[in-house]
C-alpha cells in the first residue's frame, strides 16, 4: 500500500488501548488503588464548589504518567456540550452563579475518568470494579460493548484503507455507502463471533 494512504487511514486500535500500556510508576499501581482514587477524585469534583483547585493536580499526574495533558484534556471536553445545555438552563432561569458549576463540574470530573482509562487497562479497571462489589452484569455488558467498538472501529478502517487505495475523494454519496457496507459487514461479523461463542458453550440471546 502507498505510505501516504497508510499515514492517512491512522491507527489500527483505540487511543485509550495504547496509552494504558505505558510503564510509568502511575500504570504500575494496583488498579484497585487507581479506580478507588478516581472515584474519590470524582465525588470531591461532584460536592466541593472549589473543585478547580483539584484539577490543578491533572497536569502532574498526567506528567508522572508520561502521557500528554493537552490530548487528555480535550478529551474531557467532549462532556462540554452537553454541560452547556444545562449550564444554559440554569442561566437562563437566572442563577448565573450554578450555571457555571454546572458548565465546569463535568469536565473536571471527565478528567479524572479520562486519566483513569489512560493508565489502566479496561479489564483491569472492571476486575478492579468487581472486587469492589460491582454488578457482574453490568461489568459484562461494558465489557463487550467496548469489544464491539473495536470491531467496529477496524472495520471502518478496513474499508477506509480500501476506499483510499482506489483515490476516492470525500463527498456524501460516498460516505453514506460505506456506512451502510459497514453497518452491513459489522453485523455479519458479529453474527460470526455470537456463532463462535455459542459453540463453545456460550448461552444468552443473538
Amino acid at each position: 500500500m502507498d505510505r501516504k494512504v497508510a499515514q492517512r487511514v491512522g491507527p489500527r486500535h483505540f487511543r485509550f488501548d495504547e496509552w494504558s500500556r505505558g510503564r510509568s510508576g502511575l500504570h504500575r499501581l494496583d488498579a484497585r488503588w487507581k479506580l478507588a482514587a478516581a472515584l474519590a477524585l470524582l465525588a470531591a469534583s461532584s460536592l466541593w464548589d472549589r473543585a478547580w483547585l483539584l484539577a490543578l493536580l491533572f497536569p502532574l499526574l498526567a506528567w508522572l504518567a508520561r502521557l500528554p495533558a493537552a490530548a487528555l484534556a480535550l478529551r474531557a471536553a467532549l462532556v462540554l456540550p452537553f454541560s452547556l445545555v444545562f449550564a444554559g438552563m440554569s442561566w437562563l432561569a437566572g442563577d448565573p452563579a450554578r450555571a457555571l458549576l454546572l458548565f465546569w463540574k463535568p469536565w473536571v470530573s471527565a478528567l479524572w475518568a479520562v486519566l483513569l482509562m489512560a493508565t489502566t487497562p479496561l479489564e483491569e479497571v472492571l476486575s478492579a470494579a468487581a472486587r469492589f462489589g460491582a454488578p457482574s452484569l453490568l461489568l459484562e455488558v461494558m465489557h463487550f460493548l467496548w469489544r464491539y467498538l473495536g470491531v467496529l472501529v477496524e472495520q471502518a478502517q478496513r474499508l477506509r484503507m480500501a476506499a483510499l487505495a482506489r483515490g476516492a475523494e470525500r463527498s456524501f454519496e460516498i460516505s453514506a455507502s460505506s456506512a451502510a457496507v459497514l453497518l452491513a459487514s459489522s453485523f455479519a461479523r458479529a453474527s460470526r463471533i455470537h456463532r463462535a461463542m455459542l459453540a463453545r458453550g456460550a448461552g444468552g440471546p443473538p
